[in-house]
């Protein structure tokens, strides 16, 4: 596992307990909440559902930034004028399949 995946996946999971304990301070279950501060808890259902959400979400933004470093990359736009870039086949492809949790800009690049 890269460190920057590792990173990841570590923030992921404090982000995921910060809002379980957030979550459960606000229903009264204090002590709940302190066992997720500090670092405990990972049977709970709010820690869990917390870890879906922000792991849904990271997710998803990974997916558009792909997406638009596809865009980015100045030679998909290469030939343009010709209608012989990659940009000219790809018309939206790439946005419209990140946006709809998918990965199909990837075909582009390979």
């Amino acid at each position: 596992m890269s460190l920057t995946i590792e990173r990841r996946a570590t923030d992921h999971v404090a982000a995921a307990r910060r809002a379980a304990a957030d979550v459960l301070e606000r229903s009264g279950r204090h002590v709940d909440a302190g066992i997720v501060r500090r670092g405990g808890g990972d049977d709970f259902a709010e820690v869990q559902a917390a870890l879906q959400a922000v792991s849904a979400a990271s997710a998803q933004v990974a997916r558009l930034e792909r997406a638009l470093r596809c865009y980015a990359d100045e030679t998909f736009w290469e030939a343009v004028a010709h209608g012989d870039s990659l940009a000219a086949h790809d018309a939206g492809e790439i946005a419209r399949a990140a946006l709809s949790g998918k990965e199909m800009f990837q075909q582009h690049r390979d």
